[in-house]
């Protein structure tokens, strides 16, 4: 089994054979569009340069977010664009916030800028929440000096709670660049909302993607929405080619799609009615519960009785995410797991109900 510092996809050496609930991928409900768009893409996409590919998907970005051109940047994924942005923003001597537990991209991308992390942890007595305590103590980190970068993410990443408004408001308000990763939930109405905050503020930057809301991770699609004077930070140090040709053909038929309303929104909400029938069910079992009320496409559970839960898990074939050596929550047995159809549901089920019987 190999060590897990960070990268969840690669916890075992051969994940392919087990079922698998360890990654956050999202279901694309439109695939058989996305086969039709493959089989149309052109060699002159693949032989030449994609610049007019960027130009055009820029533009279609900007009337689905109703956002200017010059307030997008595009990344191959949100990955690289949470990888440019300490370096941009902050200096070896400053420092970045975030909580804990969080995504660990966050972490590892200031670590290697040079900056130093400063966590708050979130309660698991309160679920993961924001409660009174946290805002409290997160508030008064923010004030700091040496912090210039706070990332959050709203769902945040492994525990599916999001920031409350009125607290992202507070933050944003400090004036350090703060920096709001909505991969996990990409949906129209929400990312038209939080990117409005920008024009106020221009300290924002909000990133998405195309890997969860829509299912498409093997794109590498993420694009980040900010003032005109952030944008061009992040266009001088971006790659010139950094998203391929075919992936922009793609993304520019999946925009179109979107704007003349041939594919609706609505087919990204399949995963809530399974995730409510997870949580009723696991809300049965003795040993192993619910760790926070998530808003996303996964859900955090923890043994109450100390069991490995990932081992036990793997043992039955089961692959999902080991948090044990996750920041903010190392060595307490937490694992994640992604909702799938209910066929898979109902086996990821019945292994879970054989373990907790097992520890009655």
């Amino acid at each position: 089994m190999k060590s897990n510092l960070g990268n969840y996809t690669h916890q075992v050496e051969n994940p392919d054979k087990f079922i698998r609930f360890d990654l956050t991928e999202g279901n694309c409900w439109f695939l058989d569009k996305v086969s039709e768009w493959f089989k149309e893409i052109n060699i002159s996409d693949v032989i030449h340069y994609p610049d007019e590919k960027i130009i055009n998907v820029k533009k279609l970005l900007s009337h689905w977010l109703h956002v200017r051109q010059d307030n997008i940047t595009i990344g191959s994924g949100s990955d690289e664009l949470i990888e440019m942005i300490p370096k941009i923003f902050v200096k070896k001597t400053e420092a970045v916030l975030t909580v804990a537990p969080s995504f660990f991209r966050f972490i590892e991308s200031s670590e290697r800028a040079g900056a130093k992390v400063i966590t708050v942890k979130l309660n698991k007595d309160s679920h993961f929440e924001w409660d009174n305590l946290t805002i409290k103590r997160f508030l008064k980190k923010a004030k700091d000096k040496k912090v210039k970068l706070i990332w959050l993410a709203s769902p945040n990443n492994p525990t599916g709670t999001e920031v409350p408004k009125q607290i992202l408001q507070e933050i944003i308000k400090l004036g350090k660049i703060v920096v709001i990763d909505k991969v996990l939930n990409g949906f129209t109405k929400e990312l038209r909302e939080i990117s409005q905050l920008i024009w106020e503020n221009p300290n924002l930057i909000v990133l998405s993607s195309f890997s969860k809301t829509f299912g498409l991770p093997g794109l590498r699609f993420g694009f980040a929405i900010s003032s005109r004077n952030n944008i061009s930070l992040m266009e001088k140090i971006r790659l010139p080619f950094n998203v391929s040709g075919s992936s922009l053909f793609v993304v520019e038929k999946l925009l179109q799609s979107l704007l003349t309303g041939e594919i609706k929104m609505d087919g990204a909400l399949t995963f809530f009615q399974e995730r409510v029938f997870l949580e009723k069910e696991i809300q049965k079992l003795k040993n192993i519960k619910l760790a926070s009320v998530s808003k996303t496409n996964f859900i955090l559970l923890q043994s109450v009785n100390g069991v490995n839960l990932f081992k036990k898990l793997i043992e039955k074939g089961i692959l999902v995410t080991d948090l044990n050596k996750t920041t903010g929550i190392k060595n307490k047995n937490f694992i994640r797991i992604t909702i799938h159809d209910r066929e898979k549901n109902l086996i990821l089920l019945k292994v879970l109900k054989e373990i907790d019987n097992h520890f009655h």
